[in-house]
């Protein structure tokens, strides 16, 4: 059985689980428990972040917010447990090339937690404008540094790309812009890959498989899942033309094909 097919979920086309009473009583059970856990996590454990990495000044403080944000998302999850069960795959073998520019594929609003899996303990995600919009979210994004990469003009989001690179920060973009909702591949942008070719940085493809089931095309709500975190070998562009952007472009293309969409 090839990787595709012991990721993406049994079943014929692209049914959506019924909304059913039990999901419904899921959704809501998670939806207080997600408050409440939040609420202790930021008054009990982000003092502690701010202590313990002395955020006296911007570039601190900003190191202390990114490492919480992470820690956030992996406790969201853990905690998670039995609901979604997460597999990382390969996560040691790409440990150490930091900075680097990570590439996520895009199946659910629930991916970004997933964030907090990664290997580099200082990253800085570019993403669309809708987190920004969010009571509190907004926020940790912009004590974070994090990159809105709808409102902000290319020049400015490769201007603070490179800064974070040179600070040994790595970045995250979702290069396909959207949520997937037909289990097939959509266009990628190419800026990730300019960004990383230009800083003369790896690009690490990472996978994700499972959060369809997170109000993503398999489910509305929040279903069951089991939720693989495949980390690719790292790639680099070999020049800085046009060509070789798309290259690397088309390297992450069918790396992500072969791994969890659909042909």
């Amino acid at each position: 059985m090839s990787r595709r097919d012991s990721t993406l979920p049994p079943g014929d086309g692209l049914r959506r689980k019924p909304v059913t009473l039990g999901l419904i009583l899921i959704f809501s059970m998670f939806g207080v428990w997600y408050v409440t856990t939040s609420v202790f996590l930021i008054f009990g454990a982000l003092p502690g972040f701010l202590l313990r990495h002395r955020a006296w000044d911007p570039d601190r403080f900003r190191r202390a917010v990114r490492r919480f944000i992470q820690f956030y998302g992996r406790m969201v999850i853990r905690l998670s447990w039995p609901l979604i069960r997460i597999r990382i795959i390969s996560r040691d073998a790409v440990r150490g090339i930091e900075p680097c520019v990570y590439v996520l594929n895009h199946f659910s609003f629930a991916d970004v937690y997933f964030c907090g899996f990664l290997p580099a303990d200082q990253t800085v995600i570019a993403i669309r404008s809708w987190p920004f919009r969010l009571p509190i979210f907004s926020i940790f994004m912009r004590w974070a540094g994090y990159i809105d990469v709808e409102a902000d003009s290319f020049g400015d989001i490769f201007e603070r790309s490179g800064r974070a690179l040179k600070s040994g920060a790595s970045l995250l973009f979702f290069p396909e812009g959207h949520r997937s909702r037909t289990a097939r591949l959509q266009p990628m942008r190419k800026g990730a890959f300019l960004i990383a070719a230009r800083n003369g940085v790896p690009v690490v493809p990472v996978t994700i498989a499972g959060t369809e089931y997170l109000g993503g095309y398999r489910s509305r709500l929040l279903s069951p899942c089991c939720v693989t975190l495949t980390f690719h070998p790292p790639l680099r562009a070999q020049g800085l033309d046009f060509q070789s952007i798309q290259a690397l472009r088309h390297q992450v293309e069918d790396c992500y094909r072969e791994s969890v969409y659909r042909p």
